[in-house]
């Protein structure tokens, strides 16, 4: 299934052009940049992010919907959070073959038995998806809800007055101001940073970005760093690395989390949610110091924990929502959402998911317990990877779901090249940002908090923006 552009295409080798380079222009101009490859520990050379020349068309009602229903993610994520027995059961197995999941474990293992001492939950979170082309309805199914590191909205937020120029540049075919939805993430993660502050209630403590030393990404962090400071100078908000917290930090008498003379506040992990990112123990011993101190960590282990690809597959389960939210139109909300998802666990229900996918691998999406792009398996590649490990423990770390076969969208991709770009189907996944904030006993803030789209051409299995796979997007309501 095809949806229009917001704009008749093709248009002309002069025109395409004109608006390309006036893309990048307005791009730059509103601080859509990001570091270049060369240079990725300096700001003297900057380049224009990669983008869609277009918005991506979704029906409103289900950009709506979607920013509704975000709510309700985000308090299905805290209250998973807070069932360790849950986590526990569902990652055991998991942990016996992914040794990053076995440390995280064993990490919260040691704050329960310490006796949890964190001042309260901040969690800034993302759901994806995709539009099903598979009927006519075109109904939005869940890719993954991330709850590490999710990234790329402040960076994106100006995207939108660029589809405003392009679009109107090119002859959108409608109200471009009602049709391209305002997108207020940094005013909105930035006020939850600000009311998690409050709630850890030290004045001269600081907000603390964890952060990679060679951070390409880094004007996404730094908006909301700037941000937090216009709302209230005083807080102080620092860049350290795990390194740093590792080899510098320690706990006070009443666990509070000092690195380098400076009191925490919170921990916002922009870094350690992949196993490359630790290359030694210091990295792991920063974690773990951090997830016993006073200190609110973004995520904590737990919440960590609840973004795997195990969480996920275990909460889509029928009956499985209704033992975390009680309310029924909040829970059908959600598993509207849901594709079918299966455990490869061993055991008759993971020996059923395997014989189904090797009969059938162009159905699924095999999914390892991970975060960060470039990890899925697709097509005849599930049935050679099953066939390699369904007789040992290794098939315990992934999950199977079902593909979901996205609607397509004419459009070019702007990139850093002299070339005109082609005219290709392209496929987008909405993300939606959610920010909630509890102290030790309340939820206090509870809020969706913008959207990201990343669009790509048609048969691109993986989506990631930093590995050149996607270029970033605005949603266009139709």
């Amino acid at each position: 299934m095809e949806l229009d552009p917001p704009v008749k295409l093709p248009v002309s080798d002069c025109l395409l052009s004109d608006a390309i380079n006036q893309s990048k222009d307005c791009a730059v101009s509103h601080g859509f940049v990001f570091r270049t490859f060369e240079n990725p520990t300096s700001s003297d050379t900057v380049m224009c992010g990669p983008h869609a020349l277009l918005p991506a068309p979704i029906p409103r009602k289900y950009f709506h919907q979607l920013a509704d229903v975000q709510i309700y993610i985000n308090e299905l994520l805290y209250l998973i959070s807070k069932d360790y027995d849950f986590i526990r059961e569902t990652l055991k197995s998991a942990a016996v073959s992914d040794d990053f999941t076995g440390r995280l474990l064993k990490i919260l293992e040691t704050i329960l038995e310490e006796g949890i001492a964190d001042a309260g939950v901040l969690a800034l979170l993302r759901s994806d998806y995709l539009l099903d082309g598979s009927t006519d309805e075109m109904l939005p199914k869940m890719v993954e809800i991330n709850t590490i590191a999710s990234s790329l909205g402040a960076v994106t937020t100006n995207l939108t007055l660029v589809h405003r120029y392009t679009t109107q540049l090119l002859g959108g075919r409608c109200d471009v101001e009602k049709s391209l939805p305002t997108n207020n993430h940094i005013e909105k993660y930035s006020k939850a940073f600000v009311k998690a502050w409050e709630v850890y209630n030290t004045p001269k403590a600081a907000i603390v970005f964890v952060v990679s030393t060679t951070e390409r990404n880094v004007f996404d962090q730094r908006l909301l760093e700037f941000e937090v400071k216009k709302i209230n100078w005083d807080i102080p908000v620092k860049r350290i690395t795990l390194l740093d917290i590792g080899s510098k930090g320690k706990l006070s008498g009443d666990r509070r989390l000092i690195v380098d003379g400076t009191e925490v506040a919170i921990v916002y992990y922009r870094d350690g949610y992949v196993p490359s990112h630790f290359k030694s123990e210091t990295e792991w011993n920063a974690v773990l110091l951090a997830a016993r101190s006073r200190a609110i960590c973004c995520p904590n282990v737990s919440l960590h924990l609840a973004g795997t690809k195990k969480v996920q597959q275990a909460i889509a389960k029928p009956g499985m929502v209704e033992r975390f939210i009680s309310n029924p139109d909040k829970v059908k909300a959600i598993r509207a959402t849901f594709t079918g998802q299966y455990s490869l666990d061993i055991g008759a229900e993971g020996d059923k998911a395997i014989a189904m996918a090797i009969a059938s691998p162009e159905k699924f999406v095999m999914k390892p317990n991970k975060e960060g792009g470039g990890n899925n398996i697709y097509g005849v590649d599930i049935r050679t990877k099953l066939l390699e490990i369904q007789n040992t423990s290794e098939r315990n770390a992934y999950i199977l779901m079902d593909r979901i076969f996205p609607v397509t969208v004419p459009g070019y991709k702007v990139v850093s090249s002299t070339e005109l770009p082609k005219l290709q189907n392209m496929v987008s996944e909405f993300g939606m940002f959610g920010a909630l904030v509890s102290d030790k006993n309340d939820v206090v803030l509870n809020e969706y908090s913008g959207h990201l789209v990343r669009t790509k051409v048609n048969g691109v299995d993986e989506g990631g923006v930093a590995a050149g796979a996607s270029a970033l997007d605005t949603p266009f309501l139709i």
